[in-house]
């Protein structure tokens, strides 16, 4: 993503609904994960500002990576020391090494050459029967000028997701689209901030929607997707602005 992004990010993701929404999704099944199996071996493949990893520290040994030096310095703002910076295309992970990994809005990235390859790569480098959450930009008619700022490749539809995971070798337990709820504002927002409204602007100067709005709105947006997070525990969504997977790794080849 655009370099100014980072420090945007960094600023928000504490408070922000959308990303305490979305962290508190994943840390709840990693905390399943952990009850069943102890502390783990965690790789956040993609750190970004490191949030996640902070959250993610209580429950096993976690590293990561992520090719941006302004995420790496964030990370190490965060006091994060095992973050490195480095490309996830042309890293060796170890194989059969990890009990858990985080994979959160890299795929779709436009950096990612094949994402068939790193979801190959990722699988290898979980233990069989390790678990591998995944989350992405969805839905093709929502392309704006965010996407232009966070240097986004493609979004994603469920079926283009599902194809890919099967083709990588992963076993799918939920593949969900989120942000139901608020779908029909967003896609809205979305065709009004298309990018041909940003070609004035260089495509570094173009930002993204992350923002932190008034605190009242912010708690209000946070209670409405954590009732969609509940719901996610259950059913697959429609329809929405994300896609969320949780994968294994088989436990026989």
């Amino acid at each position: 993503m655009n370099a100014a992004e980072y420090r945007r990010m960094f600023n928000a993701e504490d408070r922000h609904w959308w990303y305490v929404a979305l962290h508190e999704l994943i840390i709840s099944l990693v905390a399943a994960e952990a009850t069943a199996k102890g502390p783990l071996q965690i790789f956040d493949a993609g750190c970004g500002t490191g949030r996640l990893a902070e959250l993610l520290a209580p429950y096993g040994r976690v590293s990561g990576c992520d090719t941006s030096p302004e995420a790496i310095a964030c990370c190490e703002e965060r006091g994060l020391t095992t973050m490195e910076r480095t490309d996830l295309q042309e890293v060796t992970l170890p194989v059969d090494h990890f009990d858990l990994i985080t994979c959160i809005d890299l795929l779709y990235h436009r950096g990612i050459a094949d994402d068939v390859e790193i979801l190959q790569k990722l699988r290898g480098a979980l233990k069989p029967g390790g678990l591998l959450l995944i989350h992405l930009v969805a839905d093709p008619a929502l392309y704006s000028s965010h996407d232009v700022a966070v240097h986004t490749r493609e979004r994603y539809t469920r079926a283009v997701l599902q194809e890919r995971l099967e083709r990588a070798g992963l076993v799918t337990e939920r593949l969900s689209y989120r942000m139901t709820a608020l779908y029909p504002l967003i896609f809205l927002w979305r065709r009004w901030r298309r990018p041909d409204r940003a070609k004035s602007r260089s495509p570094e100067k173009v930002v993204s929607d992350v923002a932190l709005p008034p605190a009242l709105v912010n708690t209000a947006l946070l209670q409405l997707l954590r009732g969609e997070n509940w719901l996610l525990r259950h059913v697959n969504l429609p329809c929405g602005s994300s896609l969320f997977a949780i994968c294994r790794r088989p436990l026989w080849p």
